[in-house]
């Protein structure tokens, strides 16, 4: 049965708390404790205008890094859209989601408020991802981390990959674990911080040279890229958890966000439309090497179907004299042309394939930025000159 308002207008729930830009984050922290067990929003009013919400990864960032007590909810506001009722349709919420990065949409009802979650309206759309396999949805880049190395790496690795998470692997590549921004916060910053505040004495104190292993989340939920997304949208719900590991024979082969699915569920309904110009000079591609730039834009182009619906993707390719075993320097221009903005990025390495691959990453790097996908920089950044001295 495919998803209607009508359904989601079942699943809107009205229990939310507002609070004013105004107020300190400390006013807000009880929040958390009051809901630890169910579902929240916390709605943020400046005047008589909701303009987002708080997000708890934000605030339990936030607390740990500034003076709660002084620090305004402003500055940890996540603007967000707000769905009319009449504009309600499974395709606009879901968009909503992705672009607001949130667990809830603010949805517009006669002089108040309603909200959808996402896990809600993830058991609305299982019925249509029954047959849809996790290798149709999974993000084959996993980028990992040993447990073995230290906290301070894997914070540093999330943060140049603008993730919010990492696979632990050990000596074998097996998966051992996950550790996400929140595990650091929770297991060494929080801790460290009470200590200096005179609590917790007696405590051995955590810093962020601490092994991986030590600070870790395990075991870890996998699946298997064969499996069926509606179980593993089963999984996330019943373990409350927002990603999924996918492994073969316990190595890893992808991931799993709920984003990811969003994503599938959206790209599906709206296709995409993108054209690529390629211009060569004093080199003739032949066909695995035409393959290989395809499958790369196809790649870069799915992972970002939800910022941009037309594209212009023109490359220019130049030989160089240059040649190490066998490979000659390739220099690589690429022009991003989106309705959002164009983009333009440059790049050189041995060989064609490597060449085009090094350049998406740097064209990828860019729309990241642009996107603020990035995790917040400039909050990072303290936690490491504060902790990692």
């Amino acid at each position: 049965m495919l998803m209607d308002a009508e359904n989601l207008m079942e699943i809107i729930r009205e229990e939310y708390d507002v609070i004013d830009a105004g107020e300190t984050i400390s006013k807000v922290i009880p929040f958390l404790e009051k809901y630890e067990d169910s579902p929240h929003a916390i709605l943020v009013r400046d005047g008589k205008k909701i303009v987002g919400v708080i997000r708890e990864r934000d605030l339990l960032r936030g607390s740990v890094m500034v003076n709660p007590h002084e620090t305004k909810i402003r500055s940890f506001v996540v603007k967000t859209g707000i769905l009319r009722i009449a504009e309600l349709d499974p395709l606009k919420l879901a968009r909503r989601f992705i672009e607001d990065s949130t667990p809830f949409v603010i949805v517009q009802l006669n002089g108040k408020y309603g909200l959808i979650y996402i896990n809600d309206f993830l058991e609305l759309l299982k019925d249509e991802l029954k047959k849809i396999r996790v290798r149709e949805v999974m993000n084959p880049d996993v980028i990992t981390v040993r447990t073995y190395e230290s906290a301070a790496k894997a914070l540093a690795t999330m943060r140049n990959h603008g993730i919010d998470r990492i696979v632990v692997v050990d000596d074998n590549h097996r998966v051992s674990g996950i550790l996400t921004v929140k595990d650091v916060v929770d297991r060494i910053i929080s801790p460290r911080k009470r200590a200096r505040m005179g609590e917790g004495s007696g405590e051995k104190e955590k810093t962020l040279s601490i092994m991986v292993e030590s600070v870790m989340s395990y075991p870890v939920v996998t699946v298997e890229a064969r499996d069926s997304v509606a179980d593993v949208i089963d999984l996330m719900i019943g373990n409350r958890i927002s990603s999924v590991v996918v492994t073969r024979d316990r190595l890893p082969e992808g991931i799993v966000i709920k984003k990811d699915i969003l994503e599938y569920y959206l790209g599906k309904s709206i296709p995409i439309s993108y054209d690529i110009q390629i211009v060569t000079r004093d080199v003739e591609l032949d066909e695995f090497e035409k393959d290989a730039i395809s499958k790369d834009i196809n790649k870069f182009m799915k992972k970002f179907k939800d910022f941009f619906k037309n594209a212009l993707i023109s490359i220019y390719i130049k030989r160089h004299k240059e040649i190490f075993r066998g490979l000659p320097l390739i220099f690589v221009r690429m022009k991003l042309t989106t309705e959002k903005k164009t983009f333009l990025v440059s790049g050189e390495s041995w060989g064609v394939e490597f060449a085009v691959h090094a350049t998406l990453k740097k064209l990828e790097r860019e729309v990241l930025k642009e996107k603020e996908l990035l995790l917040d920089q400039r909050m990072q950044q303290r936690v490491v000159e504060e902790f990692l001295e």
